[in-house]
């Protein structure tokens, strides 16, 4: 099979992850705000929270971030209630804005030692790059401030789609924008659901991610070796 002309990649937990656990920076956040709560205790509640709450409710007028923003409102809300904080201050805006904010600097984000050589090698071979992530506008200053968006044609979010994967339209976004066909291109993603599932039920090939025994460099033998259906 021809090299892809274009490789897709997700964000967080493919390119990039975060730089200290979740859990640590909200327990830091609710001390901040008068309340210890054990990070054991806020990694379950964070958990449930991010594998229960609904998708965003985009708005018909296109508003994808201002989505996306709520719905992480809702994350720290849900997390903070179930972490049994006062409810003046789970709903607090100076709570959701400081965890917010913390989020969108490069600072609380590190790139996996793979990434800068696997990224230079794929551009090298040809294919041009894309992203195609579950993110609000954050993630472009985020790329920009660990020098990657250098490497990418298109940074496509999920506030840009106003879809998240596993839907269909964000790679149809996608694949309008970089005026690819479905044949043209293949995702790598670290989610069985949003990525994997998600771009093969649009006809794309794709590439399952698996840390620390899957990684990138797994990725770029199986671009080499021809990108067949796994």
């Amino acid at each position: 099979m021809n090299p892809p002309r274009t490789i897709l990649l997700d964000a967080a937990g493919t390119l990039i992850e975060p730089s200290e656990p979740v859990a640590t920076v909200y327990a830091r956040h609710f001390a901040m705000a008068g309340h210890d709560v054990e990070e054991s205790v806020i990694r379950q509640a964070f958990g449930q929270v991010f594998r229960l709450l609904p998708p965003p409710d985009y708005p018909a007028d296109g508003d994808g971030d201002a989505a996306e923003r709520l719905w992480w409102r809702s994350v720290v809300r849900e997390t903070a209630s179930r972490c049994e904080l006062p409810s003046e201050v789970a709903e607090s805006g100076a709570l959701f804005d400081s965890l917010f904010h913390h989020y969108e600097s490069g600072a609380a984000w590190r790139v996996f030692p793979e990434v800068e050589s696997v990224l230079k090698e794929l551009a090298a071979n040809g294919s041009s790059l894309a992203v195609v992530s579950n993110f609000d506008n954050r993630l472009h200053r985020i790329l920009d401030d660990l020098d990657l968006t250098r490497w990418f044609a298109a940074v496509i979010t999920s506030a840009d789609a106003a879809s998240r994967k596993p839907d269909g339209v964000i790679f149809l976004h996608a694949l309008n924008k970089l005026a690819r066909s479905p044949s043209e291109v293949v995702h790598i993603g670290d989610s069985a659901e949003a990525d994997q599932a998600g771009a093969e039920n649009v006809g794309i090939r794709a590439f399952l991610l698996d840390r620390p025994r899957v990684t990138l460099c797994n990725a770029l033998e199986w671009i080499r070796s021809g990108g067949e259906r796994k």
